[in-house]
């Protein structure tokens, strides 16, 4: 399946992440939470490559339009032990 997701900054953690999926386009928000970043460390990674990689997770599991429009990256990691490993496998650590 081919998708593309495009992110933009909102604040400081916070970004807008578009998918363009199947002739369907979502928005959902991203938060990162520091302690999230502080464990994909060292070096810390681009924000905005954690939020794609992040979206690309979850597109691998679900369609866009059953995406959650609010993804808080500290609750993905509580609900789903493997995200946090293929997140560092995606971002290459």
């Amino acid at each position: 399946m081919s998708e593309s997701v495009e992110v933009m900054r909102l604040g400081e953690h916070s970004y807008a992440a578009e998918v363009h999926e199947a002739g369907h386009t979502t928005e959902h928000r991203v938060v990162l939470g520091q302690e999230v970043l502080d464990d994909l460390a060292p070096p810390p990674p681009e924000e905005s490559t954690v939020v794609a990689e992040t979206v690309r997770y979850l597109l691998d599991r679900r369609p866009s339009t059953a995406l959650p429009h609010d993804i808080d990256l500290e609750e993905l990691r509580e609900a789903d032990a493997g995200f946090l490993p293929e997140l560092r496998a995606r971002l290459g650590g």
